[in-house]
């Protein structure tokens, strides 16, 4: 289940395309300049800074599609290139990055942004220029409504699994006192929402709310309240960064309560600033681990692997490229034409990708599947399977 994208040069100047140097040791991604009948797939992510290594999957789930077409002669003879701009995470860049997109007759689809609040952003400018827009990884439910009709999401929607972790919490961890720490931002405001209606709905209760800033270090304020609750455990609703910073405040403040996360707090990185010892047991939810005993999930992982020996691909590496592959699959159908190619995307159906097998529906979404569930053990991230509470 390997794919990929792409991006078309038009007869403009010919852009230089982007030589990435990714942040904290990362390696280099360089790409050739695009040719006047090239077809280019831009890739919004970020590539510097505290979610550097959300980026450095994005633009290598990208290629790893790009190159299995190109390698067997790319779309009707024409190549697949994929430029890539750092948008830092940033809702202010990503709009920054969406202009030099929309602006360029080359770019025939997008993939990104990471966060919602870089979508949102983005959006307005993807829509007026008529782009097709795959975001691999943002998931807040209002993201398709206000994208319109060019905004398509892989990831499922807050609605779907942020209910699920609430359920795994209660039911399969027996909690019933929770405290929770989210994100000041839109995704994370969302994500508690949803996550204490459900613990609501389950009888459990609430210890403790607490919010923090995505871009701040030291939260002994928080967890501090949080530790005179006493709670039976304690819900990490952060990216990465942040979420192993209150992992290891809170096991060195004296809280003990077993961990809950989501899908976002599953990097290695996240265990490399937390501390393994600190992050025993945590659990999250996603969409995709290399763990996984699916034929087409090893394939993807052998492909990976040929090109990144000693490592695994990561979430975002496995949506980055289903969505890859599915814009490549509307440029063989559609040709150059930016709505046609969005009209291509939107009929998929049925699309046997590494994340499954899935169709977007009338909400441009893709269908709602069951949640893979990963445990911290031993000092690394194991898989516990796919299922739905």
């Amino acid at each position: 289940m390997l794919t990929h994208r792409v991006k078309e040069t038009l007869p403009m100047r010919v852009a230089p395309v982007v030589i990435l140097s990714v942040a904290l040791g990362l390696a280099a991604l360089v790409a050739g300049p695009a040719g006047a009948q090239d077809l280019v797939i831009g890739v919004a992510a970020p590539m510097t800074g505290n979610l550097a290594q959300i980026g450095k999957q994005f633009a290598e789930g990208a290629q790893l599609a790009a190159d299995e077409v190109n390698q067997k002669g790319g779309v009707k003879g024409k190549k697949i290139v994929i430029r890539v701009e750092d948008d830092k995470g940033d809702p202010k860049d990503a709009a920054t990055v969406a202009q030099k997109f929309a602006s360029d007759d080359r770019v025939l689809a997008v993939l990104g942004h990471y966060s919602s609040s870089a979508c949102f952003a983005a959006i307005p400018i993807y829509s007026k220029a008529h782009l097709a827009t795959i975001t691999p990884s943002a998931s807040h439910t209002d993201l398709t409504k206000q994208g319109g009709k060019y905004m398509f999401r892989m990831w499922s929607p807050i609605s779907v699994y942020v209910p699920d972790l609430a359920q795994y919490t209660v039911k399969k961890l027996g909690k019933k006192n929770v405290a929770v720490v989210y994100a000041q931002n839109d995704w994370g405001i969302q994500t508690k929402d949803y996550f204490l209606k459900e613990l609501e709905k389950l009888g459990a209760k609430v210890a403790a709310t607490e919010v923090v800033n995505d871009k701040d270090t030291d939260f002994k304020a928080q967890l501090t309240k949080i530790k005179a609750t006493n709670p039976d455990a304690l819900a990490i609703l952060t990216y990465y960064t942040t979420g192993a910073l209150l992992v290891l405040q809170a096991r060195n403040l004296g809280i003990t309560a077993p961990l809950v996360g989501t899908g976002t707090l599953y990097e290695d990185k996240f265990l490399e600033i937390a501390g393994a010892k600190n992050a025993e047991g945590l659990a999250v939810n996603t969409e995709f681990n290399a763990d996984d005993p699916e034929p087409v999930v090893k394939a993807f992982v052998a492909a990976y692997q040929k090109l990144h020996p000693g490592e695994k691909p990561e979430p975002y590496h496995a949506t980055t490229y289903d969505a890859a592959r599915i814009l490549i699959s509307a440029f063989e159908k559609a040709g150059t034409d930016r709505d046609a190619i969005r009209d291509a995307v939107a009929a998929t159906r049925s699309f046997a990708g590494v994340t499954g097998t899935f169709s977007f529906n009338d909400q441009r979404e893709r269908e709602a599947k069951d949640q893979v569930y990963l445990v911290v053990k031993d000092g690394k991230w194991s898989f516990i399977g796919r299922q739905t509470y």
